[in-house]
């Protein structure tokens, strides 16, 4: 064999090595046979190695020969790691891979990105799809792996509305607020790919956490009106009834931040207003309720209108509405205490339900990508 092996007829030698089961000779020659030898001779050695649960060694010495089917499907069955070597060799450099002669060399390149998204590799599975012409499962694996300047950069080169709209859809799930560069991307992708209804909900959402989370009507009424403009130019089935209740929550928004300004200058007309906007059906979905009342019971208890702001308070817990989120405890505790009353019962809130189907459509996102590939 090993005669054989230093002559130059590695054949002979393997075949010696077979014969008379000299297995870990046979491991030196696999280990040091060149790329450029007999296509054959790698695959016997492979059916060697796998008849004996060598499975790295077999999964090498099948991508050296060609059967990249059966190295793909070895590291899938026993959870082989595919290397970035591994998957070059299995698939080099290639151009746009369109014609039928070329089609088995597709669905390799194919597996070789399913098999790397599994393992996790989701910058090398985004380069082989790319390379496979399947820009859409690139751009899902680059949103798998996280990386926000890749995405975008893939997203503004893509030319592709659906890829648009995935980068924009990623880009909703970051902190936005602290970084003025996302948003302007988002707005971007979106208007590229013409979807003026996900836009402007984009708007819509901003408003809402402009509410919620700083209680700056101001800008959310800008952002409200964004929305808005939005919607009317977008091109889609019953968008009147929702540019309608959209209009209906800017005009509710915009009294009350007027409301807010006139306070100081001119208070009746303030507390007319607020009283006005209560009165509104479904002003729930415009603004916080407690909110105006916040602003009415702060005014009055300025002035040391103390029946005044204590009405007020009890409407709120009538509306079951909790004060702490409005209104300082130390302020309702002076206004209750200068009437003489205790201070009144709060509802309870409601304890947060139970995300029971959020692993049910993490699932159902599992399935559906399985089955898109």
């Amino acid at each position: 064999m090993m005669l054989y092996q230093k002559s130059g007829q590695t054949a002979k030698a393997v075949e010696l090595c077979f014969r008379s089961r000299l297995f870990d000779q046979l491991r030196e020659i696999a280990e040091h046979l060149p790329s450029g030898a007999d296509p054959a001779l790698f695959k016997s050695c492979a059916e060697f190695f796998l008849d004996h649960g060598q499975y790295e060694k077999t999964v090498r010495l099948f991508a050296k020969s060609g059967e990249y089917s059966k190295a793909l499907d070895l590291c899938v069955m026993h959870s082989l790691p595919l290397s970035e070597e591994l998957a070059e060799q299995m698939c080099p450099e290639k151009k746009e891979i369109l014609d039928e002669a070329n089609a088995e060399d597709n669905n390799i390149l194919l597996k070789v990105a399913k098999v790397l998204k599994r393992q996790g590799n989701y910058h090398l599975a985004s380069k082989k799809y790319t390379q496979a012409g399947d820009k859409v499962k690139a751009m899902k694996c680059l949103l798998k792996s996280g990386d926000t300047q890749k995405i975008c950069y893939f997203a503004g080169v893509s030319r592709n509305k659906d890829i648009y709209i995935l980068a924009a859809n990623y880009l909703q799930n970051l902190d936005w607020k602290a970084d003025p560069d996302i948003v302007k991307n988002i707005v971007q992708f979106y208007s590229k790919a013409k979807a003026l209804e996900q836009l402007s909900a984009f708007f819509d959402a901003c408003a809402q956490v402009e509410i919620d989370d700083y209680r700056d009507y101001e800008k959310a009424l800008a952002a409200l009106k964004e929305a808005h403009e939005w919607l009317t130019k977008a091109r889609s089935a019953g968008k009147e009834g929702k540019a309608a209740s959209l209009g209906l929550r800017v005009q509710h928004v915009e009294n009350f931040v007027n409301a807010r300004k006139l306070v100081k200058t001119d208070p009746e007309t303030t507390v007319k207003m607020c009283f006005d906007l209560l009165d509104q059906p479904e002003v729930e979905n415009a603004l916080r309720v407690g909110d105006v009342y916040a602003l009415m019971v702060e005014w009055f208890h300025s002035q040391s209108q103390y029946q005044q702001a204590y009405d007020l308070i009890t409407k709120m817990v009538a509306r079951n509405i909790v004060l702490a989120p409005y209104l300082d405890q130390e302020m309702v505790n002076t206004i209750c205490a200068s009437m003489g009353v205790p201070v009144p019962t709060e509802p309870t809130p409601a304890p947060p339900q139970p995300a029971a189907d959020a692993d049910a459509d993490e699932v159902d996102d599992n399935i559906e990508e399985d089955f898109d590939d």
